[in-house]
């Protein structure tokens, strides 16, 4: 009997869903976690990924949608774990270093606070479903999804706040790749064998992209990768960024200095987040999206109206051209990604274009990205499964399990990298000659001369 519980954390830069499975279980459905604490935790795949400490104690803290919306908070912090990755410039006042030193704890100590907190919450709402007796009997395995352009330093520093969590062992998987797993068991699409598909993880903080060549459809489907993933901070964070350098704009800086820490504030950029971001649809050939406006109210703050910008009574008018301002410049950068990873999947397939593009991942969802998508490639066919924003938690709980069970496995995938290691070799007298040696001694004796370090490499 295979006693394992499965369980997949997808660690968001704004929203964290956990998904589980058991091993022996006979249907390949694992089941998201889907009751959490606060007002807007029931029936839903993930919540917040925020965390606010107490001020006296930093081992106390809330997280999730138990965190007040006006609650001095920190967000984003998923990002700080791979600094290295590069930020885009459209997006206003961000300071890397500022960030960090304003932080009660390092990324590490508090990924693993919130890590820790959703793991115990899932293993009380899985005891809810099954024996207690019975699920903490389990072997315990985890796989953990990271974005596919991840560094290595980042990877292990997702590892290590898991370690701090207490869950071991961990697994990693590249989002993207478990998106495919899901998304190809739930779309019912017609694929064949020598069939290309792109996956687009649009998420909170970055977009990753992978593509894959169907192998075999029988008796299961069988994909590889066809050329190395890609990505870039693309993800949706940058809009709610672009909101408030607007809301900054539209106020002015006198006022904004009062508004940007109110509780007025703070309630309009939830509303931006939670409402409008999934609501706005954009370009049409329907006239009567050119009327689509959006009221966002700054209730209790006191602003000055400036009827000609839609500011009045403390609520803005937000009109199609506002909300393109704020879009075009983050989907503009999400098509230049997709575009490359279209095009490299024509090179490697000898003119071969993708026949479908999967859009998953929570801005993966967004009408406005698909459309902006399906206008540029209009031979390509755009697909959203229904559950894109949980894709990556299920994706990720199916891999733990048997290939016996699931409907889809990955044969082989394509390194991002070069990877190249020291090594000591038999001395060459025609290969290595005019470089320095040592000679090697055994037992005093002389037995050959080795040449100094050489490095080797594994090409991708």
């Amino acid at each position: 009997m295979d006693d394992r519980l499965i369980i997949a954390v997808d660690f968001g830069t704004t929203y964290s869903g956990i998904a589980y499975c058991f091993a022996d279980q006979r249907n390949s459905s694992p089941i998201p976690i889907d009751n959490w604490p606060g007002a807007n935790g029931i029936d839903v795949p993930k919540i917040p990924t925020v965390i606010c400490y107490d001020k006296r104690n930093s081992n106390k803290f809330a997280w999730g949608g138990s965190v007040e919306p006006q609650a001095d908070s920190i967000s984003g912090f998923k990002l700080l774990l791979d600094p290295s990755q590069l930020r885009p410039d459209y997006v206003p006042g961000i300071h890397v270093a500022q960030e960090l030193q304003q932080l009660p704890k390092t990324p590490i100590q508090i990924t693993a606070d919130f890590i820790g907190a959703i793991h115990s919450h899932a293993i009380e709402e899985i005891a809810k479903k099954f024996p207690k007796d019975y699920v903490q009997l389990c072997r315990k395995e985890y796989l953990f999804s990271v974005p596919a352009v991840w560094s290595d330093a980042a990877k292990h520093a997702t590892l290590k706040a898991a370690e701090m969590a207490g869950l071991s062992p961990v697994r990693l998987i590249k989002e993207p790749e478990a998106a495919a797993l899901w998304t190809t068991k739930k779309l019912d699409v017609a694929l064949n064998s020598g069939d290309v598909f792109v996956v687009c993880d649009a998420g909170g903080g970055t977009v990753d992209l992978v593509s894959y060549e169907v192998e075999t459809t029988s008796p299961k489907l069988q994909v590889k990768e066809v050329v190395p993933g890609t990505g870039g901070m693309a993800g949706s964070l940058n809009l709610n960024k672009r909101f408030e350098s607007a809301v900054r704009k539209l106020v002015g800086d006198k006022q904004w200095s009062m508004l940007h820490s109110s509780k007025g504030f703070q309630l309009a950029l939830s509303l931006f987040e939670k409402e409008i971001k999934k609501a706005f649809k954009g370009d049409s050939d329907d006239d009567c999206f050119d009327d689509e406006e959006f009221y966002v109210n700054f209730y209790p703050a006191r602003l000055a109206d400036d009827p000609d910008r839609g500011l009045e009574s403390n609520t803005w008018t937000m009109v199609k051209d506002d909300l393109m301002d704020i879009f075009n410049p983050v989907i503009d950068d999400i098509l230049k990604l997709v575009d490359e990873q279209v095009k490299n999947v024509e090179i490697k397939m000898g003119g071969q274009g993708p026949k479908y593009i999967f859009l998953v991942g929570g801005f993966g969802s967004n009408q406005y990205l698909m459309k902006r998508i399906m206008n540029k490639y209009p031979d390509i066919e755009i697909l959203q499964p229904p559950d894109a924003w949980a894709a990556i938690a299920k994706g990720a709980a199916l891999s733990g399990m048997s290939t016996e069970v699931t409907r889809t496995t990955v044969t082989s995938i394509s390194a991002t990298r070069h990877y190249g290691t020291e090594v000591f070799g038999r001395y060459d007298v025609i290969q290595d000659h005019g470089r320095p040696f040592h000679v090697a001694l055994d037992d005093d004796l002389v037995t050959e001369k080795v040449s100094t370090s050489v490095t080797t490499y594994l090409l991708r």
